[in-house]
């Protein structure tokens, strides 16, 4: 049963979401047409895509500082709102987590939370504005949860990984209130929110590398 992760375990999550993200790129692209510029996924997939190529680039350093590198190449290639709100959720984490080699669940708290933030402060939203914090907020509040409930690091992604989804579907009811998808107000209800379902993707990368540890 892992009990924490380290580096490199770090860097293969990232690999993995961004693998989902390039996966639903079509997908992603297809929710954002419908109230936004329709191009949500291909910012995710190359976003993640510049992230990933960056590690080959810099092979040492630790959790807080490959987050906060991974922000700031996503803040510079995928210059769009999602990616510079992702930027700051990644670089927000990074700053958490800075100086350390391994992270506990107690760590994931922090980082979790610290993408929250940054995605509040950035985006000037909340959670019920039809937005990723829909998804990541939910995630969070879950993984907590679970981990005060004395499950194991998997088990608690897992929870969190559930949450962000359930969290996606209630977007479906929601009216916008930012950005693009904002204009349309009340007719926004009844369309899943593009920006809530790159969230439970990036837990569901997570979610499932770190359940594949566990098994190992």
């Amino acid at each position: 049963m892992i009990r924490s992760l380290n580096c490199e375990h770090v860097k293969n999550i990232i690999r993995e979401i961004g693998r989902i993200m390039d996966e639903n790129k079509d997908y992603l692209c297809q929710l954002d047409g419908t109230l936004g510029d329709g191009d949500i996924g291909l910012t995710m997939s190359k976003g993640f895509r510049h992230v990933i190529e960056g590690f080959a680039d810099r092979p040492s350093g630790d959790i807080g500082s490959i987050l906060m590198e991974s922000g700031a190449i996503m803040g510079e290639k995928a210059a769009s709102t999602m990616g510079t709100l992702m930027a700051s959720a990644l670089f927000r984490a990074g700053q958490a987590l800075r100086g350390k080699n391994e992270v506990t669940a107690e760590d994931l708290e922090l980082w979790f939370q610290a993408m929250s933030e940054g995605i509040m402060n950035r985006g000037k939203a909340k959670v019920g504005d039809k937005t990723i914090l829909d998804a990541i907020v939910p995630a969070t509040e879950a993984f907590r949860r679970a981990s005060a409930n004395g499950s194991s690091l998997a088990e608690a992604v897992e929870a969190a990984s559930a949450a962000a989804e359930q969290g996606m579907e209630r977007t479906i009811g929601m009216e916008s209130q930012h950005g693009r998808a904002g204009r349309y107000l009340e007719k926004s209800i009844g369309h899943r929110d593009p920006g809530a379902t790159v969230g439970a993707l990036f837990f569901r990368g997570f979610a499932d590398y770190v359940s594949s540890l566990d098994g190992a």
